[in-house]
């Protein structure tokens, strides 16, 4: 069996999956379920969770699952695995379970993810096609990673359908929960820059995203635009920050875009009531709303809600404000 040896699937494992019950089970609900390529396997997402990691192996299709979806209980180092084998038969007659443990589990910016996602690629009028979520570059071995310095995780990949296609690393916030801290926007800022300056895109990226496309294809999923060569993607990629349920919890209390620009600036703008102490990005990365900075990125805000998200082009779709690079 062939395999690969940076982002994608043998022809062989695609031609065996779709064969198979688990790959007719996903057809029936993709409007809820979601398939990641990775390096030589495949996730199965549902709320951004992989309640399924799926190989190919001398066995045929084998599947794996955290036990959590099918027990609620969470991993700890008494528990001799954390990942169970698990046949494609028993993933179909547990869904409801697997999906009652997610819906537990998953928060709601996950959830928002998954939606998102999903609308885009049903909407044929998108101007985009989001071809991966949840994104982490993927290594040959543990010193190639800790020698990379770079492991930072994008949210959604989407590539625009029209060449050159242009290609749009995502990162979503939805309220005010997680953008401050370690992981909130400073990080996120931090890691995007080493991005650029590591020159990832040109030298890893680009490529990943033709082998997501051709599995994919060979998958039988739907790619909205003839498969792209190297030379038809734009040389270097745009940065969004999307922001969903942009609502104050109470009068008094900030948005989100409020509380993000706390994080952004040293100065009081947007609307901003207080300047971070510890974290600050333009202090360290630049203003990042300037084109003229090495790093800059544009800023989608919607008061939408998960109970209520209508978007369904997720670069140009009917956002209440939209922040352009100046």
């Amino acid at each position: 069996m062939t395999k690969k040896t940076t982002r994608g699937i043998s022809k062989d494992f695609a031609y065996q999956f779709i064969k198979s019950d688990l790959y007719n089970f996903y057809l029936k609900n993709k409007h809820e379920l979601i398939i990641g390529v990775r390096n030589n396997y495949l996730n199965l997402y549902y709320n951004c969770d992989s309640i399924a990691k799926i190989k190919y192996t001398k066995d045929g299709i084998v599947c794996k699952i955290d036990k959590y979806y099918l027990d609620g209980k969470h991993y700890n180092s008494k528990d001799r695995e954390k990942y169970f084998r698990i046949s494609q038969t028993e993933i179909i007659e547990k869904y409801t379970i697997i999906k009652r443990f997610s819906e537990t589990k998953a928060t709601p910016e996950k959830k928002a993810q998954s939606k998102l996602v999903i609308l885009n690629n049903q909407n044929p009028n998108s101007n985009w096609y989001c071809l991966d979520l949840e994104y982490v570059k993927a290594f040959r071995n543990k010193d190639e990673k800790n020698n990379a310095n770079f492991n930072g995780r994008f949210d959604i990949i989407a590539i625009s359908k029209k060449k050159p296609h242009k290609i749009a690393l995502i990162e979503l916030k939805y309220g005010s929960g997680a953008i401050g801290g370690t992981s909130g926007i400073y990080k996120h800022v931090k890691d995007f820059r080493k991005f650029i300056d590591k020159k990832y895109f040109d030298k890893h990226l680009k490529k990943e995203i033709i082998e997501i496309l051709n599995s994919q294809k060979n998958l039988h999923i739907n790619i909205p635009f003839e498969l792209p060569n190297l030379e038809d993607i734009f040389f270097q990629p745009d940065f969004y920050f999307i922001t969903l349920d942009n609502n104050a919890k109470t009068e008094k209390a900030s948005t989100p875009k409020q509380t993000m620009a706390g994080y952004l600036f040293k100065d009081y703008r947007w609307g901003c009531k207080r300047l971070s102490e510890k974290y600050c990005v333009e202090t360290d990365f630049g203003d990042i709303t300037k084109k003229s900075n090495t790093f800059h990125a544009t800023f989608l805000f919607s008061r939408e809600t998960l109970d209520n998200i209508t978007i369904n082009d997720i670069i140009d779709g009917n956002y209440d404000e939209r922040i352009l690079p100046a």
